[in-house]
């Protein structure tokens, strides 16, 4: 169990919102495992969704990735739980992402939070250095490439 949800209907949740696909669901963030190399760490994903509220909610009830179960303990959970009781889809910004990735330090990291938009031709070092990978340049991405740009995400991190 993780705080009172069965480890199998945590890992289909998650699984769940890294498969969506980034175009149908606008709200996306991209987390990773900040333990050491030796214990997984460096591993992320992209987990996607139909609003930002949608996001937010998905996080107040899984505050810690199920790839991080192993090294998370019941007081950390409690303090992230509460942290993000207090934001909402209005006030989860960039400063809130900060606050929280400072209690989850040492487990997992949010590196990038926002809408799939953004990654297709914004100005942030994330969206143009993923761009780059993805296409050897960080000029906005054209209509044609997005469901490739979309399936490169889905792989992205792991």
């Amino acid at each position: 169990m993780y705080a009172g949800v069965k480890y199998e209907v945590l890992e289909s949740e998650f699984e769940k919102s890294f498969e969506r696909e980034p175009f149908s669901y606008s709200w996306g963030f991209f987390a990773y495992d900040d333990t050491h190399g030796a214990a997984g760490g460096g591993a992320g994903n992209f987990s996607w969704f139909d609003s930002k509220g949608e996001l937010v909610s998905f996080l107040q009830k899984f505050p810690l990735l199920a790839h991080s179960l192993g090294t998370t303990d019941a007081e950390l959970f409690e303090k992230a739980q509460g942290y993000l009781s207090t934001v909402t889809a209005d006030t989860f910004d960039q400063k809130a992402v900060d606050e929280f990735n400072q209690i989850i330090s040492g487990v997992e990291q949010i590196q990038w939070l926002g809408q799939f938009s953004d990654l297709l031709s914004g100005e942030s070092e994330f969206a143009q250095g993923l761009r780059k990978f993805f296409s050897a340049s960080s000029q906005p991405l054209s209509k044609i490439q997005i469901p490739e740009f979309a399936e490169f995400l889905r792989n992205w991190g792991r």
